[in-house]
């Protein structure tokens, strides 16, 4: 007798929706230099409030077109630009929020290319329970990550930082969406 397959169930009672007002409190907590991250997690985090409502094949397409900007910009950026002065202040790189950011990344960027996988071979007319689960866990992952950022890390950055680092973080992202828009 074949045994029935585990069909993990999200416990999403932390799940807090998208608050214009708790993010106007972030942004006074997080130096002007890094707004532009935080302010790309408040769109993100609105995106994901609307895929856990369920299943539509626009939304999901739009969701997993968003999260592939944030993978390839965005995390990109909190590597290359954060994270490596960051480093000056921080030199532990096996554990602490370095590690812990870079590993929660790679995570993300896991569950996005099984998602993607799903989707580019989904019915639209009957998606797969695998897939409505799949893109339920990543907009969970992306939920958390983005709360424990804004709440803990981006502040903290904030504080860490030197206003010397701050500004070449927000001239670094300025120069490289200019260019890329260019």
């Amino acid at each position: 007798m074949a045994r029935p397959s585990y069909q993990p169930k999200l416990d999403l009672t932390d799940w807090k929706k998208t608050n214009t007002q708790e993010f106007e409190k972030i942004r006074s907590i997080v130096a002007p230099e890094l707004h532009s991250f935080i302010e790309e997690h408040a769109a993100l985090s609105q995106l994901m409030d609307q895929v856990r409502e369920g299943y539509h094949t626009e939304l999901y397409h739009k969701a997993l077109d968003t999260i592939a900007h944030e993978l390839e910009h965005h995390f990109l950026y909190e590597e290359k630009y954060i994270l490596s002065r960051l480093a000056n202040h921080i030199t532990e790189t096996e554990v602490g929020p370095i590690a812990k950011l870079k590993n929660e990344h790679n995570i993300i960027r896991k569950h996005y290319q099984e998602a993607m996988v799903l989707f580019q071979n989904h019915d639209p007319e009957n998606p797969s329970q695998e897939l409505v689960q799949k893109m339920g866990l990543l907009a969970y992952l992306l939920k958390k990550h983005i709360e424990k950022e804004d709440h803990y890390l981006f502040p903290l950055f904030s504080v860490i930082l030197t206003q010397e680092e701050k500004a070449a973080i927000a001239h670094d992202v300025h120069l490289h969406t200019s260019t890329r828009k260019g």
